[in-house]
């Protein structure tokens, strides 16, 4: 269940996992596992490959795995594939059918969620909560330059933008399309992944995903060096990057002005046409009903996950 929001997440316009994976509690233990993958892990998984008959080879391939956590990432694994494969019809639908209380019954879902990563912030102090600030700023500034850089073809650029967008993805608030956008590179990645079998697109996109795996490792090492040592400031960081999202989630749009950006099989990004809109207010009183409820059920939703979470964690107690 945990795995299937975080994959839904990263459907929504603006949104990453990460904000799923903080409001749900999670954010630390992934940090935890990621970082746990180490040059030991792969020479061991090897071993236990050409070798399973060992009990020896057996044994330290068990713990191994469970040392990094490995059945976590697995089931969070498989749940945000299934969200990415089953969910991503239904959220480009009512994207482009019903945006506003779409984007409202997110809004909805985080708002109660909030309160997860505000338990999380030991210190609260001003100089703590003037780091809300700059979370808030990240989310919100990066929007007002998409669609003015041109993106480069240059291999070293994949690899440059891939430890980028991976780092956004990571963040609770910031999505890595939505940073890839802002570059220019995101209309270029779509356009490779076209044209995957020529040599040109083979090699940007081995530089770009060669980029994301240094991202992936150097970034989460660092945000959890951040969580060891200054724990309540980076949260209230955090939360300002998820309060950030609210921004881009506004459910009232000029979307007919929003950035228009092919897919592969040459469809509209409507999440992306959605991100980059103009906030406006709604033009009469009938266009704030639909989206309103659609909130209101979006906080029930996410009190009733708040309250799952808070069952889950009193059962070994009682235990």
């Amino acid at each position: 269940m945990n795995g299937f929001l975080i994959g839904i997440a990263n459907l929504i316009p603006g949104v990453s996992g990460g904000t799923f994976a903080l409001i749900l509690g999670l954010y630390d233990r992934l940090l935890g596992a990621i970082t746990s993958i180490t040059l030991d892990t792969i020479k061991i998984t090897l071993q236990f490959i050409f070798g399973f008959w060992q009990k020896e080879k057996q044994s330290s391939f068990f713990s191994e795995m469970k040392r990094i956590d490995l059945w976590f990432l697995l089931f969070l694994g498989l749940g945000l594939l299934i969200s990415v494969v089953s969910g991503a019809k239904l959220i480009q639908y009512l994207l482009q059918n019903h945006p506003a209380p779409t984007l409202a019954l997110f809004i909805g879902l985080i708002l109660p969620s909030l309160s997860v990563p505000y338990k999380l912030i030991e210190k609260h102090s001003f100089v703590v909560w003037l780091f809300l600030l700059p979370g808030i700023v990240l989310t919100i500034v990066p929007s007002f330059f998409m669609g003015e850089n041109v993106g480069s073809e240059n291999p070293l650029v994949a690899l440059l933008t891939g430890a980028i967008a991976i780092s956004a993805m990571i963040l609770p608030g910031i999505s890595g399309s939505y940073i890839m956008l802002v570059l220019g590179e995101y209309q270029i990645v779509i356009g490779k992944l076209s044209t995957i079998t020529e040599l040109s697109s083979i090699v940007f996109l081995m530089a770009f995903g060669i980029g994301c795996l240094v991202g992936l490792i150097v970034f989460t090492h660092f945000v959890k060096w951040l969580f060891q040592k200054y724990k309540s400031h980076t949260m209230t960081f955090l939360l300002g990057l998820i309060l950030g999202s609210f921004f881009i989630l506004w459910p009232f749009k000029d979307y007919a002005n929003g950035q228009t950006i092919v897919g592969r099989s040459g469809e509209v990004k409507r999440d992306i046409q959605i991100a980059t809109a103009k906030n406006i207010l709604p033009q009469s009183t009938e266009d704030v009903w639909l989206p309103l409820l659609a909130c209101l059920a979006g906080i029930g939703l996410g009190m009733g996950m708040n309250r799952l979470e808070a069952l889950n964690e009193k059962e070994p107690e009682k235990a």
